[in-house]
């Protein structure tokens, strides 16, 4: 046991170190890269916490990102606030509209929630095109970036060690949450809602608690991605950022925080190693989620843990078959 608790503690300090002295050795764009990796994160995991603890399908997380990018930026442009305070309060504002969103899913499931929070996109989409007097419109609008004592992070590497913090507060938040009495509700709904009332537990403010939990990180996730950026488009909350979320969890293993950081990781890498191939990209996309969801449902962590199950277990000694009776 000691053993394994030292090998546990190695390992945590090695990726301690590699996280903080490791971009230092890196160019621009790859650490432009790794902080668009850590807001994914933030994301994917509020996704993960809906989806696949919850059981709850939404299209509209994109939406929420984008809630959380323009009233951050808002807030700090306009100097009601500082960065560092506009992005909770934006969040607290995103959070607000997922509790909104979250109301027809006490009633609604499977097909029909899809379509209902398809229809808030559609909605948020619109309202942007609308007022470009607040959001920019098509054209979208600057976002600067934040201070640190009236420093401005205008580096990708003194931008990165806020995000990580950020990130790493974010993952202890939900891992915490996945712990307690809330996280074991999400589990109960997702696994069967009638078992879950039979057991004392409201489906209907556990389904309102999960949407309300998974808007504030894509709040905040919308936050750091405007300040990561520099600039928002409205291109970048449409349909299809909200299918890449779903392939964020999907593909990293839906109910993991490992799986959020996994999938992240890889799909935000996709257009990089498929760079040949943007003409096909959605494809790509689109077959990707596909075959992760027929032949590896649980994700790379769910895959992973699998195959450390079976080789620390051995293999396994099939009893001898019996012997044909003798005549």
């Amino acid at each position: 046991m000691s053993d394994s608790r030292a090998a546990r503690t190695a390992k945590i300090t090695a990726l301690s170190l590699a996280l903080l002295a490791g971009p230092w050795l890196l160019g621009t764009y790859h650490l432009y890269f790794l902080n668009l990796v850590l807001v994914n994160i933030v994301i994917a995991t509020g996704l993960n916490l809906l989806t696949g603890n919850a059981g709850q399908i939404s299209m509209c997380h994109a939406s929420f990102m984008a809630i959380g990018a323009y009233a951050t930026t808002l807030l700090h442009l306009t100097g009601w606030l500082p960065f560092w305070v506009a992005l909770p309060v934006g969040a607290l504002v995103a959070a607000a509209f997922g509790a909104c969103v979250g109301l027809p899913a006490i009633r609604l499931g499977g097909f029909y929630l899809a379509l209902a929070t398809l229809g808030f996109l559609e909605v948020m989409q619109v309202l942007i095109h609308e007022f470009p007097e607040v959001t920019g419109g098509v054209r979208g609008m600057m976002a600067p970036r934040p201070t640190v004592f009236g420093q401005p992070l205008t580096s990708d590497l003194s931008l990165y060690y806020p995000v990580l913090l950020i990130t790493a507060l974010m993952l202890c938040i939900a891992r915490n949450v996945l712990r307690s009495p809330v996280g074991r509700a999400f589990n109960a709904v997702r696994n069967s809602e009638p078992a879950a009332q039979a057991l004392g537990i409201s489906v209907a403010r556990v389904k309102l608690a999960a949407f309300t939990l998974a808007a504030f990180y894509a709040g905040v996730g919308g936050g750091l991605y405007a300040a990561v950026v520099g600039f928002i488009d409205p291109v970048e909350f449409g349909i299809w950022t909200s299918v890449r979320h779903i392939i964020f969890i999907v593909v990293g293993g839906l109910g993991s925080l490992a799986g959020s950081v996994i999938g992240a990781l890889v799909v935000t890498g996709l257009p990089e190693w498929l760079r040949r191939l943007q003409e096909y990209s959605d494809f790509v996309y689109g077959g990707l989620l596909l075959g992760f969801l027929i032949f590896m449902p649980q994700g790379i962590a769910g895959g992973w843990a699998q195959l450390r199950h079976r080789w620390r277990s051995g293999p396994t000694l099939e009893p001898p078959a019996p012997a044909a009776p003798s005549r």
